[in-house]
């Protein structure tokens, strides 16, 4: 087949060339090149406008955060001290480095562990009504400075868990319907502080979904006047769910940045909420538990692991109860573990599967050099 003596394309039958004919040639005229002006005006569309209609749009969208407080604004200016006056509210304590009534508890302990605690108090989640919607939402805006938006969002979270019977019992519907998740789940996530996922909190780790959260602590059902340990601070909110629940609450977190930022807001909330200065916390690995405090009614491990740490099936009391996640990263079984004396001396542990087959996925249980408990470590512990 001839080609086009202009531009080398195959001419066709008709002996027209096509490319020539839609005046296309790949060697266009030197009348057909733009001039360096042309292509100056050309760069300033392409590149500089779309620039600064990014940039006006993100001034935009700042000024209309700061003009409209949104619920998920003032959840996270949540630290400012409430109102004197406001109802039921006390006024918030400024972060300081004086001794809490945990860490007292901790030096006494430390003489005589068995004596180490605190008296149980009145929680005023207690008197909360969580029959009707209307009750609930009502009794929160007068006696929390939650703001109503999450406030009803929790209420629809616990309808859910109710019918999936996450929780089963009064007093954890109460304690959770009155813990503020969204002070827990840090700024950049309130949006879906109440949605049933765990979300990221920073440092490689996650808030648990409130269905497993209600779930596992449903599970150990910890009563006023249990000792609780937790293993894995996280977030906070565990620990300050169960804080309504017991006197005696004692969480460890591994990571040094993530342990002072939690610490700083039960600091900041310890004001509205008294029992949160009552959370003994330390920064440590929580794979050999906390002696001090020795024996725990109930244990709540909040991380992955292979296998159930020695030291924690020691520490756990007679009929006590543990629930831990265990099994490879890929998935593991959600286990409830109670330790039942046996008449000859020595324990046994019933083990069950909480969600009976369902596969969970946890962070993992690591060692302060970051990697991850394994068997070996079992082995060096001994046995339980």
């Amino acid at each position: 087949m001839p080609s086009c003596p202009d531009c080398g394309f195959d001419i066709s039958a008709l002996g027209d060339c096509p490319t020539c004919a839609a005046s296309a040639s790949r060697f266009p005229p030197a009348s057909a090149i733009p001039s360096l002006g042309a292509r100056l005006a050309l760069a300033l569309r392409d590149l500089v406008l779309p620039t600064f209609l990014c940039s006006l749009a993100i001034v935009a969208s700042a000024w209309l955060y700061l003009a409209a407080p949104e619920p998920e604004r003032r959840a996270a200016t949540a630290w400012a001290p409430a109102p004197a006056s406001a109802p039921g509210l006390a006024q918030a304590p400024a972060p300081s480095a004086a001794p809490y009534p945990w860490e007292s508890a901790i030096a006494a302990a430390k003489e005589d562990p068995v004596a180490g605690g605190r008296p149980t108090a009145p929680r005023l989640s207690e008197t909360l009504p969580a029959e009707s919607e209307q009750d609930y939402v009502e009794w929160m805006l007068a006696h929390t400075s939650e703001d109503r938006a999450f406030v009803e969002r929790k209420w629809e979270r616990s309808r859910v868990m109710l019918q999936r019977q996450d929780i089963a019992e009064g007093r954890v519907l109460k304690a959770f319907l009155y813990t503020p998740r969204e002070y827990f789940a840090r700024r950049y996530n309130l949006r879906k502080a109440y949605d049933d996922t765990a979300i990221p909190i920073g440092y490689g780790q996650t808030i648990s979904g409130p269905h497993m959260v209600g779930h596992m602590t449903s599970s150990v059902d910890p009563r006023r006047g249990d000792r609780v340990l937790e293993i894995g601070t996280g977030s906070g909110y565990q620990s300050a769910l169960l804080s309504e629940l017991s006197d005696h609450v004692y969480t460890i977190e591994i990571v040094p940045a993530l342990f002072q930022e939690t610490d700083q807001i039960y600091r900041k909330l310890a004001g509205r909420y008294p029992e949160y200065a009552g959370i003994a916390r330390k920064n440590a690995d929580g794979y050999g538990g906390w002696p001090e405090f020795a024996p725990f009614q109930k244990i709540i491990v909040t991380a992955g692991i292979d296998h159930i740490p020695p030291p924690l099936l020691r520490q756990l009391a007679p009929n006590g109860v543990m629930v831990i996640p265990v099994g490879p990263p890929s998935g593991q079984t959600v286990l409830r573990v109670v330790k039942r004396p046996l008449p000859g001396g020595g324990f046994a542990f019933e083990r069950s599967d909480i969600y009976r087959g369902r596969k969970v996925v946890f962070v993992p249980f690591t060692s302060q050099g970051g990697s991850r408990h394994s068997l070996d470590d079992a082995s060096a512990g001994g046995a339980p």
